[in-house]
């Protein structure tokens, strides 16, 4: 023990001997580059040294409020935030997670808050589901908190907040309006989770959130990259790629990424911190102990039907056994999708045995029947449907790849490199039984578990790997200055195409400071009505 001790006390006199001789070298790289600027031009020194000094400024803000965050993590007396970019009764998957991750917080004994977009309902229309309408954010909260009661299976005391926002045709998403970051008091500013920084912060113009909060940590859904260069090309990919290092690098200082297939970014980490609800679970526990009928159908495909969500490849493995003189395997396909009959037309063009369906719930009757779940998709982050149904005890057929590293722990995962090996492993999983999971299985596809991954990643932020960098500043300041430079920053944001939230310099008028979101939405239809947003110079990745 004694020699440990020692050990231990050695390494963190060398962590700090290294900590004090690179903060020494950085100081002297900024003398000399102040020097050289003095020499040049004066004002150009007077210009870096106003920014150098707050820069250190800043950067000793945040080392006292790490520090205190730190303290106040390990007593478990600290406030959590979360923001996201949707809301129910829209099913994506930025709706329901953070819906979950803030409930299971609560129910852990964390104080939460939950902020979440708020439509005009004109706009509602063009994302929620049937004839479901809300005309203010009170009977939206009831039917948020109904679904998480019925569905979520889990009750919790956590505060619900909206704020305004609008819905983007081109992109298939919604945008903040304003600054976001004044929906939450004094009192809620420790911890804050921004779901999806890059796409909450394209357009922020609000507070800087590593300076309204304590700690704050990003965590990252969608592969936007991947959308980016099947639909828009390499070159508006490339400036996307650049574009959400600089968001993250600015406004987090964690970022958490759901699987490796993300694009690096500053400061960033791979856990899966999402889990699955417990209904899921419960049908996998009652099917290992045979209270529901044998499953007799052979496999399945759900999700949206986009050849980018692996449908295409789905085709060309069956293609590829045909071509071999295998017996032809039958595939259902479950979902729509705007390239759904373009699939369609192909699976019968090349006569293969796939039926397809509307989409339907993951949990419910029809899909209990099934034992192989089958997923060729590579442009996920991490996919909800494939831990599902792992859950429910199904074997999954999945590719070896970044977004699918997580569930290659489980025994019922059948991992493939080659299409040959996709038809070697369909066939394996409908010649045979998947095996019940273990507690450690299921803790690790529960809410609960995901809940202790990301308390633990919270947990492991350190001063040396959060700071700010100069570098950060820089970014933040440039998209400062062009968010709120009021006409100027309006024209920039339309030349970008900022959809429907391109018109915001009239935030800045004192009477819209503290006003509700809908009446702020409410003026913000009036200045630009959904459909009547510019057209943009090049498109984007769509939402899902």
């Amino acid at each position: 023990a004694a020699a440990t001790s020692a050990t231990t006390t050695a390494a963190a006199a060398h962590a700090r001997r290294i900590s004090r001789q690179a903060a020494e070298r950085a100081r002297q790289a900024s003398l000399r580059v102040a020097e050289l600027l003095r020499t040049l031009h004066p004002a150009a020194w007077l210009v870096v040294g106003t920014a150098l000094v707050q820069h250190r400024r800043s950067r000793a803000a945040k080392r006292g409020d790490l520090r205190e965050i730190r303290s106040q993590v390990f007593t478990d007396d600290f406030h959590i935030a979360i923001v996201t970019t949707a809301a129910l009764p829209w099913m994506t998957g930025t709706a329901i997670n953070p819906l979950l991750r803030a409930a299971y917080l609560s129910k852990a004994g964390r104080s939460v808050t939950l902020a979440v977009p708020w439509l005009h309902p004109r706009e509602q229309a063009l994302v929620f589901p049937g004839r479901l309408r809300f005309d203010d954010p009170q009977a939206q909260e009831r039917h948020i908190r109904l679904w998480l009661a019925e569905r979520g299976g889990v009750r919790a005391d956590f505060r619900l907040r909206f704020y305004p926002a609008r819905y983007d045709l081109d992109r298939g998403s919604i945008l903040p309006l304003g600054d976001v970051t004044g929906c939450f008091e004094a009192g809620e500013c420790d911890v804050c989770v921004l779901e999806e920084p890059e796409h909450l912060n394209w357009y922020h113009s609000g507070a800087n959130w590593r300076h309204r909060f304590k700690l704050v940590i990003g965590v990252v859904h969608t592969n936007y990259l991947y959308y980016a260069r099947m639909y828009a090309g390499a070159a508006t990919a490339a400036v996307l790629k650049r574009l959400n290092e600089w968001m993250c690098g600015a406004y987090c200082d964690r970022v958490i990424k759901l699987s490796g297939t993300i694009q690096p970014l500053p400061r960033a980490v791979v856990c899966n911190v999402h889990g699955v609800r417990s209904e899921f679970l419960e049908i996998g526990r009652r099917a290992a102990r045979s209270h529901f009928p044998p499953r007799r159908a052979g496999a399945y495909f759900l999700g949206k039907v986009l050849w980018a969500k692996g449908h295409r490849l789905l085709i060309d493995y069956l293609s590829l056994q045909q071509s071999l003189g295998q017996p032809p395997t039958h595939v259902d396909v479950y979902g729509g999708g705007e390239d759904l009959a373009e699939v369609e037309v192909e699976a019968a063009a090349r006569e293969l045995r796939l039926s397809f369906f509307p989409p339907t719930d993951h949990s419910g009757a029809t899909l209990r029947r099934y034992k192989v779940f089958i997923n060729p998709s590579q442009s996920e982050v991490l996919s909800t449907t494939t831990a599902e149904a792992l859950a429910m005890g199904k074997f999954v057929v999945v590719q070896r790849h970044p977004s699918n590293d997580f569930f290659m722990q489980f025994r019922n995962t059948l991992p493939y490199d080659t299409p040959e090996e996709f038809l070697q492993q369909l066939q394996a999983a409908l010649d045979s039984e998947p095996e019940p999971l273990s507690a450690e299985e299921r803790r690790a596809l529960s809410w609960e578990g995901a809940t202790d991954r990301f308390l633990e990643a919270v947990s492991n932020c350190t001063l040396s790997d959060v700071l700010p960098t100069l570098g950060d500043h820089a970014t933040r300041w440039v998209h400062a200055t062009v968010q709120k430079g009021g006409p100027v920053g309006d024209r920039l944001r339309r030349a970008s195409g900022a959809g429907p939230v391109w018109k915001q310099s009239w935030l800045a008028q004192e009477k819209w400071r503290a006003a509700p979101p809908t009446e702020i939405v409410e003026a913000s239809i009036l200045a630009t009505p959904p459909g009547m947003a510019p057209v943009r110079a090049s498109a984007a990745p769509p939402r899902r």
